[in-house]
């Protein structure tokens, strides 16, 4: 779809030409987001797990914090441990794996400048999704 996107000009007007690339454009960004989804998991995952069913108790319970404290699998010692392994030097090499993975995956296209695109815009929503982890997981130390 990406090869779609970026070479059928639609000339800005209504039509079936519009009317596709959007549909390339929508398809694009749900493979985007699984895509993401998956490799972020890699050099992540342990903390998503935490924090997932770290949130998920919240909601249960959002008046009784301490409550969920108390669980020897969200427990303040078992965060602390967990945020310790993620340190910045940690972090920095979960991006610079994931970094040579996307290149890896999307790197080798017929053109050159389509990959460069495809490489920077899978970059930078792997971008978010950890700065989406930071947040949640900043959120979470406040509560």
């Amino acid at each position: 779809m990406n090869h779609y996107i970026e070479e059928v000009d639609d000339g800005g007007k209504e039509g079936v030409l519009a009317e596709w690339r959007g549909k390339a454009m929508m398809e694009r960004a749900e493979a985007l987001e699984a895509y993401v989804g998956r490799v972020i998991t890699r050099p992540l995952g342990k903390l998503l797990d935490f924090l997932d069913s770290t949130e998920s108790l919240l909601a249960l319970h959002p008046t009784n914090p301490t409550a969920i404290a108390s669980r020897p699998s969200s427990s303040r010692k078992t965060a602390r441990n967990l945020f310790a392994q993620y340190d910045g030097k940690e972090l920095r090499r979960g991006v610079e794996t994931l970094r040579k993975r996307i290149e890896k995956h999307f790197g080798d296209a017929d053109e050159e400048a389509i990959s460069r695109g495809l490489v920077a815009l899978v970059g930078k929503e792997c971008e978010r999704a950890y700065e989406r982890t930071v947040e949640r997981m900043e959120r979470l130390v406040r509560e």
